[in-house]
């Protein structure tokens, strides 16, 4: 089976620095590590890059501006990112998706997603992507590593009920969700 690794928004606006940073979403990185080690190749990242006139900035505090280290994939996982970067897909939305070429997704027959966060940009790129291959007629697995996705935690936001949540919606449109060994 072809099977290719989107890892979303695991850079350092949303773990270490910055106003969307959480320490919940660091959970996610030794378990995303060990499934890049398993692939070896056909790994993308999907990262935020904005601009401060970006829209999304409206319903959001600035971050991940694009060249700053907010944009930057997480240390731990900087090894899998190739040296000419021709891996990281940057995107200025919370749906990645709009920014992948669709003939790169032709190419595979499995997708395996994992990143932050699960009730955001993780879930809008997985139901994009389903109802994409749908469209299509193209049978092919989604899959979202529940350990290996994690939302962040606020006083508006219980991370556990969205993670779980989003996890539900995300099963009753077929995608699988399961956990990684």
């Amino acid at each position: 089976m072809n099977k290719v690794v989107f890892v979303i928004d695991l850079i350092k606006g949303f773990t270490v620095k910055g106003d969307l940073s959480d320490k919940r979403i660091n959970s996610v990185i030794p378990v995303v590590k060990d499934i890049l080690n398993n692939q070896k190749e056909n790994i993308y990242f999907i990262c935020d890059s904005h601009s401060e006139n970006d829209i999304e900035m409206q319903q959001y505090p600035i971050h991940c501006i694009s060249n700053t280290e907010e944009s930057e994939v997480v240390d731990e996982l900087k090894p899998f990112v190739l040296k000419n970067e021709s891996n990281i897909i940057r995107k200025n939305t919370t749906n990645g998706f709009h920014e992948v070429k669709k003939s790169l997704l032709r190419k595979f027959d499995e997708f395996v997603l994992v990143g932050c966060c699960t009730d955001i940009c993780v879930m809008q790129f997985a139901l994009s992507l389903k109802t994409w291959l749908n469209k299509f007629h193209l049978d092919k697995n989604v899959v979202v590593y529940e350990n290996g996705v994690n939302t962040f935690d606020s006083p508006e936001h219980n991370g556990d009920e969205f993670h779980e949540f989003a996890l539900k919606i995300m099963r009753n449109a077929g995608i699988i969700i399961k956990e990684w060994k």
